[in-house]
């Protein structure tokens, strides 16, 4: 039984790591399609020369203002987790447990598996916890300044049902960290700071049921700046037909994009580092009818 979880596993992630080689390929031939048309920075400096302007100047304005623009961020980035607003989570669980009282299975953590495209996922499996953080800033002014990361960070869980009939999953995430981001304009450059973060769940026996998304964070900020604290809790939910004794598996991803354009600007989000700093799978609630 368990080589042939581990094999399909293994064909699981030879999908995901396919999807992800396609995503950093494309990338590149986009980046790559605007640089050799002249977006880059050397053709910008060019340009600027070309109308008169004292290049060198605005750099060394330009690496002055960015000193007091990381300074500004990397306080924004030292916001504290507000006070915990008591039974938000306990009314959703009495709720589930009063409407469904004799027909549910709580499936808890430990998760099965746990793998993504970047070292930063931090798993702990026995938790369902992804530990993960991300910081981005431009080196420059123009296209070549941007920089960017796209991380996937999968939890696999996996229940054997004991009768046919329609499975409903709701699995509970919480999400606990802090985001900042900051962007500030100059006349000779455009910045773009910007953090998303979603949570993907999906659904296999004998195939993919098909992917739910919902957003968590959805940060784009020109010339402004902004820093919070993320202390969300969502159930998400899907149902499948099932058949008896035919393994489901469970599949969460937590979706990283984080992208800062130019040296002015900064992109942060931090779900890893102290004790209050997490993303977790409480547990799956399931119902079987």
């Amino acid at each position: 039984m368990h080589e042939r979880l581990q094999a399909q596993l293994k064909e699981f992630r030879q999908d995901d790591e396919a999807r992800w080689e396609y995503e950093a390929q494309e990338i590149q031939r986009q980046t790559r399609i605007l640089k050799d048309n002249g977006r880059s920075d050397s053709q910008f400096k060019t340009e600027l020369h070309q109308a008169g302007i004292n290049v060198a100047v605005l750099e060394a304005e330009s690496e002055r203002s960015r000193k007091l623009e990381t300074k500004a961020h990397n306080e924004l980035l030292k916001v504290e987790p507000p006070p915990p607003r008591r039974g938000q989570k306990d009314a959703i669980l009495l709720q589930q447990v009063a409407s469904l009282a004799h027909s549910h299975t709580w499936l808890y953590p430990p998760a099965y598996e746990g793998w993504g495209n970047a070292e930063q996922c931090g798993f702990n499996l026995a938790l369902g916890e992804i530990n993960t953080e991300s910081h981005q800033t431009g080196d420059g002014w123009g296209l070549e300044a941007t920089a960017s990361g796209t991380e996937h960070c999968t939890l696999w869980f996996y229940y054997f049902p004991p009768d046919s009939g329609d499975l409903l999953i709701q699995p509970h995430v919480d999400f606990q960290g802090n985001v900042a981001v900051s962007a500030h304009d100059h006349w000779y450059t455009s910045t773009h700071a910007e953090v998303r973060i979603k949570l993907h769940f999906d659904l296999y026996q004998h195939y993919w049921d098909g992917e739910e998304t919902v957003t968590i964070v959805n940060e784009h900020r020109h010339d402004s700046s902004a820093a919070y604290w993320v202390d969300d809790h969502r159930v998400v939910s899907k149902s499948l037909s099932v058949s008896a004794n035919a393994i489901v598996w469970i599949k969460l991803t937590v979706s990283k994009f984080v992208m800062a354009h130019s040296s002015h600007a900064h992109s942060d989000c931090d779900f890893r580092s102290g004790a209050d700093r997490r993303i977790r799978v409480e547990h799956l609630w399931l119902n079987l009818t």
